[in-house]
């Protein structure tokens, strides 16, 4: 810590003695460097920049190491601390609305810190819960188009009597023709890594179409927009008892995959693994999958150490899903991609032997 008046230091040392201070208020990050000397509170550094983002006038962020700390902002955090700003904030959060973690995709973040501190959705004082959180919603959002790839405006209704999402060419349904139609019963709903899709705020539905899995995407100018989407469609799945169906946290990167029995021609395939589905795309945003592999128990993911002769081509780092209809070779060029999916796999191969 920077030198400030000795009795600020002093008590900013006491408050950082308390566990619940150890850690970020808002993803729960074990990184407590940054502290708003308006709330009270500490933040990792990644929360830290959406405070900023929402002016000094709410959260004026300081650095526990690098800044000047006078007794008046320590008594702030003094009197406050985590667990009362936590109470004072979050208190009446509802539980269709899941509190992010540090590994949550950043537009999620956003919505929570932003919601909490900003609209005071979840404030000790509210009346009343937001109307998304009812699961009720409808308004414009773009929409990918699954021939041409052009994104068009498409005006959106969630629907709670027939638990689907409805879309129209515009606002007024009054006589329009539904051009599409969701049923949520049958649909996860994802939140794509944005670097990859390189659209900000962009929700993906991804739903059983006859004997295919269609993936329609969706977006807004505003990340609140798009989230409030997400959460009304995750409250209405929750009412319906597919709460499973809406994934915050995706496994999504590309791989190198061969044909069966691994002869043949190593191919890179945008992957996604959501819930028991792992799917195999040729592009990113593409409507349709070239392939999809259910995940069930007695299915067994293992990394490769030694490549089998026919297998010595290609990627470095390769694992192998053994199925009960196939095996299927993996690789990627970087260890931690490699591992990350071969534990994902593992947990949700292993989640079907907790079940029984």
């Amino acid at each position: 810590m920077s030198e400030g008046g000795t009795q600020g230091l002093q008590i900013l040392e006491a408050i950082l003695a308390d566990p619940d201070n150890q850690q970020c208020v808002d993803c729960g990050a074990l990184d407590f460097s940054w502290a708003s000397t308006t709330l009270g509170c500490f933040v990792c550094i990644r929360c830290s920049g959406i405070h900023r983002q929402i002016g000094v006038h709410i959260s004026r962020i300081k650095s526990v190491q690098l800044d000047s700390w006078v007794e008046s902002d320590c008594l702030v955090l003094h009197k406050n601390g985590n667990s009362k700003v936590e109470n004072t904030f979050a208190s009446n959060r509802p539980e269709q609305y899941a509190k992010p973690t540090s590994s949550s995709p950043s537009m999620l973040i956003e919505h929570w810190i932003r919601a909490k501190y900003e609209w005071k959705e979840f404030h000790m004082d509210a009346s009343h819960t937001p109307i998304y959180l009812k699961g009720v919603k409808s308004g414009t959002l773009v929409k990918k188009g699954k021939e041409r790839g052009c994104w068009l405006p498409r005006h959106f209704i969630l629907d709670r009597v027939t638990n689907s999402i409805s879309y129209y060419d515009k606002a007024s349904t009054t006589g329009q023709k539904i051009l599409g139609q969701i049923d949520l019963t049958r649909c996860f709903v994802l939140i794509p890594n944005e670097k990859m899709t390189d659209r900000p705020n962009t929700l993906h539905l991804l739903y059983q179409k006859g004997r295919q899995m269609r993936s329609v995407y969706v977006s807004s100018t505003t990340n609140r927009e798009i989230v409030e989407w997400y959460y009304a469609i995750r409250t209405l799945q929750t009412h319906l008892g597919f709460s499973r169906n809406c994934v915050t946290t995706v496994v999504e990167s590309f791989l190198s995959k061969t044909p069966p029995e691994g002869k043949g021609k190593w191919r890179n395939r945008w992957c996604i693994l959501a819930a028991d589905r792992l799917l195999y795309y040729k592009n990113i945003l593409d409507p349709f999958p070239k392939g999809v592999v259910t995940l069930s128990s007695g299915d067994t993911v293992e990394k490769l150490y030694e490549s089998p002769k026919h297998l010595k081509s290609g990627p470095d780092y390769k694992f192998v899903l053994t199925t009960k209809k196939r095996v299927y070779y993996w690789g990627t060029q970087n260890e931690e991609t490699c591992l990350r999916w071969i534990n994902a796999l593992s947990e949700v191969i292993g989640s079907f032997w907790e079940g029984e």
